[in-house]
């Protein structure tokens, strides 16, 4: 009889583990999923240029508590403003650490050399970044959309 009573408890143990393990994993994973992508701004390093001229905006990331931009995967940049021309981002692998420091990035553009004079042009488009949770490792991939606005003197 002993030994039909360790299976018994043994059957009834079994589901109540089942349980605790369910509720730690879903525990991770909420707060994986409930880590938000990072809100950015964008603005340009000067108020006016001259048609053809080049300037660079910088691309400003709000991040949350714990929340770094890693240097690695690349950050891409897709300008859909089809009159300004995008020349890259600045270097921002050096230095020490996996992170970019201060949360920020500088993106080249140069203005159309036949702006017109007194005009107003948006500089549109999207970044494509990775963000992780440094108390616990988990990364993730967004893409945020950007503009500034810039006069043509």
């Amino acid at each position: 009889m002993q030994a039909g009573e360790n299976n018994l408890n043994k059957i009834k143990f079994l589901p109540l583990l089942l349980i605790v393990t369910l509720i730690a994993t879903y525990g991770t994973f909420s707060f994986a999923n409930a880590q938000s992508a990072p809100g950015l701004t964008a603005s340009a390093n000067k108020k006016s240029y001259s048609p053809g001229e080049s300037g660079f905006l910088t691309i400003n990331f709000k991040t949350g508590a714990h929340v770094k931009i890693p240097k690695e995967p690349e950050l891409v940049v897709k300008l859909t403003s089809g009159d300004v021309e995008g020349s890259g981002l600045q270097d921002y692998t050096g230095g020490e650490g996996d992170y970019i420091s201060n949360s920020k990035v500088k993106y080249n553009f140069t203005v159309p050399a036949g702006a017109a004079s007194g005009s107003t042009l948006t500089v549109s488009g999207s970044i494509k970044f990775g963000y992780c949770t440094t108390k616990d490792g988990v990364c993730k991939i967004a893409t945020k959309n950007f503009s500034a606005k810039v006069k043509v003197k």
